[in-house]
C-alpha cells in the first residue's frame, strides 16, 4: 500500500514549509500585504515595488524545532513573487521554496477578493521537488475576515494530494488576532490561534500556538516590510 507520508523533513515542518504555495499568511487590516502568524493564505499582496522579509522560530513542545527565513517583493501590480529557506534542526534538514501569487482582480479592503498562488518546495539532497497549487478567497469586513483555502500537493513520486484551509482574524486595537484550521488528505488536521502587533510602521511581532495529532505547535516571529 503506497505510504501517505510526507518527504524526509517535511512532517517537521507543520506550518509553511509543508504549506508553502498552499497555505502562507494573511493580513486583514491592510489586505494588500501578507504577513504571519497565519498559515492559511489570503488575497492579497504587496503594492508594486514594495515587500517584506519576515524571520521566525516554530516547532513542537519540547523540540529544537526549525528557523525560517521568507522574502518576498511585488514587481507588478497584482504579483508577488516570494521565496523560502527553512532549517530543521531535528530532522536536520534544509528546505527551499519558491512562490508566486496573483490576484484575480483589484483587492479592496471591504468585501471579496480571489488570488491563485503556487510553489515550489525543495529538501536538500533529497529526489524531487513537492509542487502546490492553491486557490484563495478572502472577504473583509468592518469586523475582521475570513479567509479560505483549496489547493493540491504533488509530492515527489506521488499523486495530487488535496489541501485545505480556513481562517478568520479580528482586530483589537493595534494587535489582530486569529484562529485557523488547515490540513491534507491523509493527515490529521492543525488547530492554531495567534496574534501580531504591529508596534511602530513596517514592524511586526506575532506568535501562535496549535495543535495537530495531540502534539503543542509553537512559533514566534518578526517581520520587517519595505
Amino acid at each position: 500500500m503506497r505510504s501517505h507520508q510526507p518527504p524526509p523533513g517535511i512532517h517537521r515542518l507543520p506550518r509553511r514549509a509543508r504549506w508553502w504555495g498552499t497555505a502562507a499568511a494573511l493580513a486583514m487590516v491592510l489586505p494588500a500585504e501578507a504577513g504571519r502568524p497565519l498559515s492559511v493564505d489570503d488575497a492579497g499582496v504587496a503594492e508594486q515595488g514594495a515587500g517584506q522579509l519576515e524571520a521566525w522560530w516554530e516547532g513542537s513542545r519540547g523540540t529544537r524545532g526549525s528557523a525560517y527565513l521568507a522574502p518576498a517583493y511585488s514587481p507588478l501590480a497584482g504579483v508577488e513573487l516570494g521565496s523560502l529557506l527553512a532549517r530543521d534542526y531535528v530532522g536536520h534538514t534544509t528546505l527551499q521554496g519558491l512562490q508566486a501569487k496573483w490576484l484575480w482582480s483589484p483587492s479592496q479592503e471591504l468585501g471579496c477578493n480571489a488570488a491563485s498562488s503556487v510553489g515550489l518546495l525543495h529538501a536538500r539532497h533529497a529526489a524531487g521537488s513537492t509542487l502546490a497549487l492553491n486557490l484563495i478567497g478572502t472577504c473583509a469586513t468592518t469586523w475582521g475576515a475570513l479567509h479560505a483555502n483549496l489547493g493540491a500537493l504533488r509530492m515527489p513520486q506521488r499523486h495530487w494530494t488535496p489541501a485545505w484551509g480556513f481562517a478568520v482574524e479580528h482586530p483589537l486595537g493595534p494587535v489582530t488576532v486569529h484562529a485557523e484550521a488547515f490540513g491534507q488528505r491523509g493527515s490529521a488536521p492543525t488547530f492554531q490561534a495567534g496574534a501580531r502587533w504591529e508596534w511602530t510602521p513596517q514592524w511586526q511581532i506575532d506568535g501562535s500556538m496549535g495543535r495537530q495529532q495531540g502534539r503543542t505547535l509553537l512559533s514566534v516571529g518578526l517581520r520587517r516590510g519595505f
